[in-house]
Formats: C-alpha cells, structure tokens, sequence
C-alpha cells in the first residue's frame, strides 16, 4: 500500500537530514591530518594522471580517475584526495530508501541515520582509495534494480565495477547468504527480472565502465585496471607467505578484525544479537536470512590471509540492518505512564553513567589494588541496583514503564558510545588518535617537513629557482606526495653524485662525508602504532582516548650549508 503524500514528505526530508548530517560528518577536517603511506600511493597515481603523465593505474580505476578530475578542477591536496570516498560514504545513506518494503518505513529510516554515524563507515569515507565506492556503488545498484531503475542501476554497477578488490567479496557473500538463505526459508522471495530489463542494465554497465574507466579516452589504461582488481582480490588469498601484497598494504592478524569490531561497533553487536535471538525465536526469514549475510561476510574477512581491517565493510550493513530493526522495536509511543517512563528512563541513564565514570577510572586513572576493587564493586553494585529497581518496577507498578523506561535509557548511551567512537575514527577530535581502520603508515610530521622546505626556499639568494631536493634510501608515497609541488630526485643511491640544495636520507645512514657541508636536522616522519603488543589494560585506556604507543621513523633533513643566512652574510 502506498503512503499518503504528508508521510512521503517527511520522509523525503528525514532522508535529507540524514544524507545532509552525514556529508557534513565527511567533508568536516577532511584535510585535518596527513595521507598514509597506502592513501598517498592511490593519490599519487591520481596527481599524475591530472598533470598529463600516464601513471600505472592500480585496480581501484574509479577512485584513481575521478579523483584526477578533482585534482584537475581544483586543486591537489588532502581534501580533493578525500573527496570521492567521502561523497560515495554519504551516498550510502541513501540506500536504505530502496529497502522500504523488506525493512518497513521506519526501520530504513532508523538505519539511514545509523549509517550516517557508524564509525566505521565514517572512517573509510575519509580515506583515499578507500573501498567505500565498490560498498556504496553496489549497494545503491542493488537498492535501483529492485525498485525498476534500470538506467541507474546499471551506472552504479558500472561504477562498482571501477571500484576496486572490494567488489567481489560484497557479490561473494551476497551470493553465498541468498543461497543458504533460499535453502533454510524457501518462503524468500525468488530474484526474477526480465530479460530486456537485463539488457538495458547491462548496456549502462558496459558504457559506464567503458565511459568512466577510460576517463572518457584521456586514459584508456583504467580500463585495464578495472580487470585488474579481481586477479587483486584473489591474490590476496593465495600469496600466504606474504605478509604485505601490493595494493593493501601490510596485512594484520585476524584478532584485530574481532577487536575492532566489539570496539568501534559494540552497540551494533549487541543490538544485533538480541535482533538475531529475537528472529530466530519467531522463525523471521528476513532476520535469518540478514544473519546468514552477516556470517558470511564475517568469514570472507577473517578468512582471508591479506586481510585489513576495512574487509569489515561488507559485514557492516547487515550488522546495522539488525540493530535497526532492533532499534524499531522499542520506538513506540508511550501508552499512558509518561512522566513515569521518562523518568525511569532518566534513572537508568544515572545510573548507567555513574557505572561508566567507574568503569573510565578504572580504564586511565592508576589505582591501587584496593582502589581498584573498590571501582569494580561500585560498578557492580550500580548495575545490581538498576537490575534490582527495574524489577521492582515492573513487578509493583508498570511491566511496559519499566522495559521502555530502562530500554529508552539504554540506548541514549549507547548513542553517546557510538558518537564518542564515531568522532575519533572520522578524525573529528582536536587531536590525532591512532585507528585501526587506515591501512599503511601514518605521514603525522609531514606538514612540518613543508613549512621547513619553505623556509629553506626563502633563504635562496635566487628565489625564484626552484629547490633541488634528493630522496636517497626512502621507499615512502606518503614522502612522494608531501614533496609534489617541488623538484624532487628519487634514488636508491648511497653515495653522491651531485651536491643537490636539500637531501633527505634515513637517520641510520652514516654520511659523515655530509657534514662538512650540509647541516642536518632530524625528524619523524612515519609512526606504527603497536598493536600486537597491547595488554587488557592497553586496551581499555585505548577505547577512551584512541591514542597508543608508537614507533617512530626518523629522517635526517640536510640542507647544503651556503643556504642558511649566516653562510650568505659577506659584512664582517
């Protein structure tokens, strides 16, 4: 049945809001921090492209091109680097729109706002080359195909197509979730289309990949690597004495995935097995079938032996799916009992937030033993009190004041959890923090590095010419990016050729044969946060402020001596 024309209204605008919050969530410090070294390599191939050179495209061929456009149009830089990724991010928002008649209006309304700020989709729109495009554009030609719009379906998968290895997991485990599901609850609905439907989607396919691979004949070599990125995605799984393959960067141990899941997504997780519980109880297909989704993704990440954190995309849209039907369950107008509701939800909130001040002291302020179990015990008992008072409650005056109150209460801080982890993966805080979503060493100094070089270039007697910067010994894209706009030497060499006006070296280099004529100056440059080596403890401080020990690079800056201003002074 078709909704009257008000509700379609308010729905058009939710939808609005929620796709508005969320591109302001993306575009918000998009250029705050350094790219990674992984993020360079996939922006590097873009500048290029943009300057007229004819780069080796990697089998990510859309992010590659369009962002060139970017470049093109305005300007190389950390915002333009982001900006394709963060734009298909907030896309994504859009696609619970065409899942109204499986999920129910007000659930796909409830997921489109939760996909907004989940913070793992949030992270992956701010980073370059992420495979946020494969994730949105092939959800969103899912959402247009079921719903008869063929022409856009057909140029989202076209452009999924050009998004890179993460294509062929999400169609992978799509594939293998509806065929369990068809054989545990035939009562799903069986895909039928017809056949000159097909072909027109399929001709949109071919004539955006062909259209947008190509950028339009300026670089036919996207073509090719949009092959590239399935003979990508599988060799993740057969080169396993790698630890490191070409395209992902350096891979990361299963056990980081299942952390950063209970971590970033604990709201998601817990909201999605009590859904799962509540589905299988009532033999729900959807619910079922959505759990299938989830396990499969779930399998096909930690499975494979070239996995990074964000293989966890694919997982992330059936774990909000059930944690918004969840969600749907308990939005229901109070039947009577208001203030007393909202009061026992206010209660469950104190009582919830003097359990989690607790909790923090434990986590960040050293304790002594005795200290410590006295934090523990308060804790424990306030959450004794609340489960004790909800009974109470429930037995002596109201069953639905007590589950709403408390459940209502119970998801307010869970939403404050969620935003919490939301601004430190998106990068929103005032610092740095140290994720786990990025793959690739974080270029933290690099804007130091640039305000230095300039300054060097002022001091020349000629400024006007450019500086002459050699890069010996280094093998970093992010250091490749940092220096675009200056005339930079890239070799392998140890010893000199040339005397060039700036040389930048690894710190463990012996060079005495420099300091007669250069002065040097180290700094850091990239940082590895150790990850493996964290304790229970390490890990608790770590949910709160996202910040961890790191290893650090030094580099040494040597800038030739007849530069500096003391050198140029001829007065006595």
């Amino acid at each position: 049945m078709e909704t009257s024309s008000p509700s379609r209204n308010w729905q058009f605008w939710l939808y609005a809001l929620a796709f508005g919050l969320a591109l302001t969530l993306r575009l918000l410090r998009l250029d705050a921090w350094p790219l990674t070294d992984e993020e360079a390599r996939w922006a590097m191939q873009a500048f290029e492209l943009a300057n007229g050179l004819r780069p080796d495209i990697g089998p990510q061929p859309g992010y590659v091109l369009l962002t060139s456009l970017a470049f093109f149009v305005l300007q190389a830089g950390e915002f333009t680097a982001r900006l394709v990724p963060a734009l298909s991010g907030a896309a994504l928002v859009i696609a619970p729109c065409f899942f109204r008649d499986r999920l129910g209006e007000k659930t796909a309304l409830v997921l489109a706002f939760l996909l907004a700020f989940d913070p793992g989709f949030l992270a992956l729109s701010k980073l370059a080359g992420s495979p946020i495009l494969a994730v949105s554009a092939l959800t969103l030609a899912w959402g247009a195909w079921r719903n008869g719009q063929t022409h856009a379906a057909g140029v989202l998968a076209g452009l999924s197509l050009l998004g890179g290895p993460q294509l062929w997991p999400g169609l992978i485990g799509l594939g293998i979730a509806y065929g369990l599901a068809r054989s545990l609850a035939p009562s799903l609905a069986v895909i039928r289309f017809e056949r000159s439907e097909l072909w027109r989607a399929l001709a949109y396919t071919v004539g955006t990949f062909l259209a947008v691979g190509s950028l339009f004949l300026l670089a036919p070599n996207g073509l090719g690597a949009g092959a590239q990125s399935l003979t990508a995605y599988f060799s993740s799984w057969v080169n396993l004495e790698s630890s490191s393959l070409p395209y992902f960067g350096e891979v990361v141990p299963a056990r980081r995935l299942l952390i950063a899941l209970a971590i970033y997504q604990f709201p998601a997780v817990l909201l999605a097995v009590i859904s799962l519980i509540r589905g299988i109880r009532n033999r729900d297909d959807q619910t079922i079938a959505l759990g299938l989704w989830l396990g499969t993704a779930l399998v096909l990440a930690l499975a494979n032996p070239g996995r990074q954190v964000f293989d966890l995309a694919w997982a992330l849209l059936p774990l909000w799916t059930l944690a918004a039907l969840e969600v749907t369950q308990h939005l229901k107008p109070i039947q009577g009992e208001t203030w007393e509701t909202l009061g026992m939800m206010a209660f469950t909130i104190v009582i919830l937030v003097f359990a989690g001040f607790n909790f923090t002291n434990i986590a960040l302020v050293p304790l002594t033993p005795e200290q410590m179990q006295l934090r523990w015990l308060l804790m424990g008992a306030s959450l004794v009190l609340l489960a004790l008072s909800i009974f109470m409650v429930a037995y002596g005056w109201s069953v639905s004041v007590a589950k709403q109150g408390s459940v209502w209460g119970g998801l307010v801080i869970l939403t404050i959890f969620s935003l919490s982890t939301a601004m430190a993966a998106g990068g929103l805080r005032a610092y740095q923090t140290a994720e786990m979503w990025p793959p690739g060493l974080p270029a933290r100094y690099s804007r130091h590095l640039v305000n230095q070089l300039q300054e060097v270039s002022r001091w020349q007697l000629n400024p006007a010419q450019p500086l002459a910067i050699t890069v010996s010994g280094i093998d970093s894209p992010a250091l490749r990016w940092t220096l675009r706009d200056w005339n930079v030497n890239i070799t392998n060499a140890t010893a000199l050729t040339e005397n060039p006006a700036v040389l930048i070296v690894p710190a463990e280099t012996e060079s005495p044969e420099l300091q007669a004529s250069y002065r040097g100056q180290d700094f850091v440059w990239r940082t590895q946060a150790f990850w493996d080596e964290f304790q229970p403890a390490d890990w608790l401080r770590w949910m709160f402020h996202h910040q961890a020990t790191e290893g650090q690079e030094l580099l040494i800056l040597w800038v030739r001596g007849d530069l500096f201003i003391d050198s140029q002074n001829q007065l006595p």
